[in-house]
């Protein structure tokens, strides 16, 4: 979509304080997808590759939502309104979950000093890597490890756009705190632990440390919480809650975060 007619859809997003719009719109990542360029009243914004979002805003239009739906299997959906919420339960049915998302400040002040604490209580056994071309390959052969990285079509792509943090252990990963997305001045945060280490602080060393590499190169480090679990991990770094959102997930896919 070219650059004039995103700006004449970006009207409809007017509000909208997702940093996933913010991809689209400022032409990172993404696309707008309208129903007439000319002069868009409904307007779509499509982000991911492994796993994708769709914003729906506007005056609702079932061919947005068919199009979002046929882009990716693995896709949650958000509706700008009720009426769009309705036109999505009438063209999914009970393909979909409907289910509460939690929204993060965008301004959030970080203690600098907490996230270094936090960093530096990672067990011994395991170590916080960068994610280089090596990583990233070894991210996207794993099916629970694949969104740390499976939204940026090449690793070139991805070190151009992104930033993200793999916990290691005997040169296997087992964590990652990486960018599910990038929009100019910042990232939106996935992060996953395999099932087997849950529960040792692995997720939240590996936040720290993206965090505190963003806020180094001055992007902004946002996190939209797909879970309450989310949402506490998120309030330990330092966010503060915004506020909650509908959603709708399809149910082939499956999320921790």
């Amino acid at each position: 979509m070219k650059a004039q007619a995103r700006h004449k859809a970006s009207a409809l997003f007017t509000g909208w304080d997702q940093t996933m719009i913010w991809s689209c719109l400022d032409g990172t990542m993404g696309q707008i997808i309208v129903d007439d360029d000319r002069d868009p009243q409904a307007a779509l914004a499509l982000i991911g590759i492994s796993s994708a979002f769709a914003f729906f805003a506007g005056r609702p239009n079932m061919q947005l939502v068919a199009t979002a739906v046929d882009s990716c299997p693995d896709l949650i959906m958000v509706p700008q309104t009720p009426a769009w919420a309705q036109l999505i339960e009438k063209y999914c049915g009970d393909r979909v979950r409907k289910f509460t998302r939690y929204a993060t400040r965008k301004d959030t002040q970080f203690d600098q000093a907490k996230l270094q604490t936090l960093i530096s209580q990672l067990p011994p056994e395991f170590q916080i890597r960068p994610i280089d071309a090596n990583l990233y390959e070894q991210c996207l052969q794993m099916e629970w490890s694949n969104d740390l990285v499976g939204n940026f079509h090449t690793y070139d792509e991805f070190n151009r756009l992104a930033l993200g943090y793999v916990v290691v252990k005997d040169q296997q990963i087992v964590a990652g705190a990486s960018s599910f997305s990038a929009y100019q001045g910042g990232i939106e945060i996935e992060v996953i632990t395999h099932a087997d280490f849950r529960g040792q602080g692995l997720a939240t060393s590996a936040c720290s440390q993206l965090i505190t590499t963003c806020l180094a190169q001055k992007r902004y480090p946002s996190w939209d919480a797909h879970t309450k679990i989310s949402l506490r991990l998120a309030q330990k770094l330092g966010y503060q809650f915004a506020y909650e959102y509908l959603a709708y997930e399809l149910e082939e896919k499956s999320s921790p975060f």
